[in-house]
């Protein structure tokens, strides 16, 4: 055991750490209530950090916000793996992670060693403990991990940072941060509660991340109201805008696969090209960008398992998307995969993505289709009478898993992260 694992003991159950730390505001919030960005500067200033001046004051680090409705995480993986080729030492915040809390934060694509981690949490929430207390709106747990990772990076010396927004952009946490550059995914209905009740709206909001300041703004081809939007906060800011569109992708044919997943590929390592000019450095040669894509390891992402043990084998592919068209392109990566469509589709999202679109795509499939229903009452998922087929819940999940040779689970993060969680998968590096 280490001097720093005798003064800072490993817990034996890390979620009973991160409830009584990173989600111990958000768990006492009175009905009603919402986070207060507010709190996560507070937070900051108490931890010694300037989030407000990443890259412009002296020794801090360049950071690349990222935005979007759907795709941030791709895009998050591949900015950062580009920047680690590259040589730079690169933290990551990813929100939410891949299975565990403590895959949200990384430094070079691993997470923390269990003894840091544990350390980091007390650390911050020592920190928090001495704000007054959250009368006007707590500090949710993204906000809790982006300060958490922002103290750490600056602890090791990390030389770029890729930092993936919670919900929103301007009303997020990534918003009170001094961002470099901004990467903003696909941009849909979402949140509507929260960000506003139009595309135009929910995209204002995104691109808000990006303050006076930022240097530029990369984002994919949106809907004429998301990018008009886009194109004059761009404009009112002074920022550069970069539309990565399929002949931006072009360029990267020969590194990243068809489909929305490869446009987020090569979105990440466009924007963090654009970050390295940023830096004065040398841009990535085609070599590096190839290197850089090969080491990407993140799973939920059409990633493909093989689930061995008692019972049949099955392979299961795995995908986080929550759109007809993420649908859709699954179904046709697992064709392009396997030479057919799942005999076994096991779906999961809440009626706040697109439901509508997943009841049509399901309807025209011939094999089954389970709706799963997880035990997350902030998932707002629908009543049993909202699903035409077959319906299950989480407990079922194991069982499903091996009841086709070839089975694609698909649906929220939350999905995901259950279903590798089911399957074994390590997440402790991405890189």
């Amino acid at each position: 055991m280490t001097g720093h694992d005798a003064i800072v003991p490993v817990p034996a159950d890390l979620d009973d750490l991160e409830s009584r730390t990173a989600f111990r505001e958000w768990s006492a919030r009175p009905e009603g209530q919402r986070a207060d960005p507010r709190r996560f500067g507070m937070l900051c200033a108490a931890l010694g950090l300037d989030p407000e001046h990443l890259g412009s004051a002296a020794g801090a680090s360049p950071a690349l916000g990222i935005v979007g409705s759907k795709g941030k995480g791709t895009t998050v993986a591949y900015a950062s793996a580009l920047l680690v080729e590259t040589g730079l030492r690169v933290g990551t915040v990813f929100s939410p992670g891949l299975v565990t809390n403590r895959d949200r934060l990384r430094v070079d694509g691993a997470v923390l060693p269990v003894s840091d981690y544990a350390a980091l949490l007390e650390r911050v929430d020592a920190a928090l403990r001495t704000l007054p207390q959250p009368t006007e709106g707590y500090l949710g747990p993204s906000g809790f991990f982006l300060a958490a990772g922002l103290a750490h990076f600056a602890a090791v010396g990390c030389e770029a940072l890729v930092l993936e927004a919670g919900i929103g952009g301007r009303r997020d946490d990534l918003g009170r941060v001094g961002l470099t550059g901004l990467a903003m995914a696909q941009v849909f209905l979402e949140h509507t509660d929260l960000l506003g009740d139009t595309i135009a709206a929910i995209a204002g909001d995104k691109v808000g991340a990006a303050r006076p300041g930022a240097r530029f703004i990369t984002h994919l081809a949106q809907s004429e109201e998301a990018e008009a939007v886009i194109r004059a906060h761009a404009e009112a800011i002074g920022a550069e805008r970069i539309r990565v569109d399929e002949a931006v992708r072009a360029d990267y044919a020969d590194a990243v696969g068809p489909g929305l997943g490869g446009m987020n590929a090569a979105h990440g390592m466009h924007a963090a090209r654009r970050l390295l000019a940023e830096l004065g450095r040398p841009d990535a040669s085609p070599a590096q960008v190839r290197a850089a894509a090969a080491r990407v390891h993140y799973p939920g992402r059409l990633s493909r398992h093989q689930l061995e043990g008692p019972g049949a084998p099955s392979t299961v592919f795995v995908d986080s998307a929550i759109s007809r068209d993420g649908f859709e392109n699954a179904l046709a990566h697992v064709a392009r995969e396997t030479g057919a469509f799942p005999p076994l589709t096991l779906v999961s999202v809440p009626r706040t993505k697109d439901l509508d679109g997943f009841r049509a795509v399901a309807a025209g499939l011939s094999g089954r289709v389970v709706f799963v229903a997880l035990e997350r009452v902030h998932l707002h998922y629908p009543e049993r009478a909202e699903w035409p087929g077959e319906w299950a819940t989480a407990a079922e999940l194991p069982a499903l898993l091996r009841a086709a040779p070839v089975v694609l689970a698909i649906g929220t993060a939350s999905f995901s992260a259950d279903v590798l969680r089911q399957l074994g998968v390590d997440t402790d590096r991405v890189l």
